[in-house]
This record gives structure tokens, C-alpha cells and sequence, in this order.
């Protein structure tokens, strides 16, 4: 990949391995991994499991970071990042949602939705205000003070998405985000992604074992043995 193209995408991961086990003797999980993904794309990655569906969306969201290879966010070279550094620079770009909400279960909603505000810096009134929004928008204005305890699946994943969404990301990853709701829960989740990504103009990275999910996505990535 030559600068221009990577000035001009969003993402662009060139030739990404991941190794675990030993120097001596490594356990392959991604194999020279490359692509390209731009801004408003709505991607979809699938494939069975033990793939290494999971591993490359952690890659692409710099919580991990490859054995080689580089990654690009708008032509930076992220991976030279160093940890306090890419930490910031994820927690202002990027959103993240999971299988299972991870919500803290000694916060109540909307101090879990507030946390990466938080942590950046953002004072309490504007943290606030922004989650206050967000939980209004997913329809949970009556449940804010409410504990995981008390919430449903499809509201604790609600939750999860509005803390993924407190910092305005450019980009939203989810991990099989409806694979521990019932159908009709899942629907609704599945259709909220998009109604978020056309709503707030994001960029969308799925991995999903859901056939009829991925239909919904302008461009699905199919992963067998740590490649495409």
C-alpha cells in the first residue's frame, strides 16, 4: 500500500500477524491480515469460530497489538503509539460493545455510561449531560438509576452501547453484540446499529456469527484459519 491510499482511508491494516505460544514454538491466529476500510463503511467479519474473528477486531481497535504488521487510522501510524498514548487516542475515537455488557455492577446506568467521559477528563455536569442524552435516545430516560441487577439483557446491552457511544466515536466495534439476547432483543439490537451508524455517521466493525445480521452489511469479510 503506497501513502496515498493510506492517507485516504479510515483503516488500514497492512500485512497483520498474530502469534501466541511461544518464540519457539507460536501458535498462528492471524496470517498477514490487509485491509481497507473507509470512513461510513458498515463491515461485517465472520466465519467459524476459532478463526481469529476476535483477535483481528481487538487488532483494528488497538487493544491489542499484532506480532507485525502496521495499522493506520487516517494515514498514523498507530502502533507506534506508545500504550498511554494509544489509550487516549482509543478512548477519543474509537466505541466498543461485547457478547456481554461488562457493565460495572456497583455503578448504576448512567455512571457507567458516564466512565470514559470520565476518564478522559470531561467534567461530571457535561459527562452527565451527554449520558443523559444517550439513554434518552436508546429509550432508557426511566431506567438511569437503575443497577445491572435490575435491567434486562436487551437494556444492559442498551446501556453498553450508549458508554460506547459517550465520546462521539468515529468508529463503533461490537463482538457478537447480540449473541446473549433472545431473538426478538437481538432484532431490536441489530437494528439500532444501524439507525446509530446512519444517525451519528459512524464507521461499523462487526464480528457476528448471525447469518441474517450480516446481510444487513455493505461489505462482509469471511475469516477461516486467521485469513480471508
Amino acid at each position: 500500500m503506497n501513502s496515498v491510499n493510506i492517507a485516504q482511508g479510515l483503516i488500514y491494516a497492512q500485512n497483520v500477524s498474530k502469534n501466541f505460544g511461544t518464540e519457539s514454538q507460536p501458535l498462528p491466529i492471524l496470517k498477514n491480515i490487509s485491509l481497507q476500510i473507509k470512513s461510513g463503511d458498515s463491515v461485517c467479519i465472520v466465519g467459524p469460530s476459532g478463526a481469529g474473528k476476535s483477535t483481528l477486531l481487538q487488532i483494528l481497535g488497538t487493544l491489542d497489538r499484532p506480532s507485525s504488521g502496521s495499522l493506520f487510522f487516517e494515514g498514523m501510524d498507530v502502533l507506534k503509539f506508545d500504550d498511554e498514548k494509544l489509550s487516549r487516542f482509543r478512548n477519543l475515537t474509537m466505541g466498543f460493545v461485547f457478547q456481554f455488557h461488562h457493565l460495572i455492577p456497583e455503578f448504576n446506568a448512567i455512571e457507567n455510561v458516564m466512565l470514559p467521559a470520565r476518564i478522559s477528563g470531561v467534567s461530571v455536569n457535561e459527562a452527565r449531560a451527554r449520558a443523559l442524552e444517550l439513554l434518552g435516545q436508546l429509550g432508557l430516560s426511566h431506567r438511569v438509576d437503575h443497577y445491572s441487577h435490575q435491567l434486562s439483557g436487551g437494556e444492559l446491552q442498551r446501556v453498553a452501547i450508549a458508554r460506547a457511544l459517550i465520546q462521539k466515536p468515529r468508529v463503533l466495534f461490537a463482538d457478537e453484540p447480540t449473541g446473549n439476547l433472545d431473538s426478538a432483543n437481538s432484532q431490536n439490537i441489530q437494528n439500532l446499529f444501524f439507525q446509530l451508524k446512519e444517525s451519528l455517521g459512524l464507521t461499523l466493525i462487526v464480528v457476528t456469527h448471525d447469518a441474517q445480521f450480516a446481510k444487513k452489511f455493505s461489505k462482509v469479510l469471511k475469516m477461516t484459519d486467521g485469513q480471508f
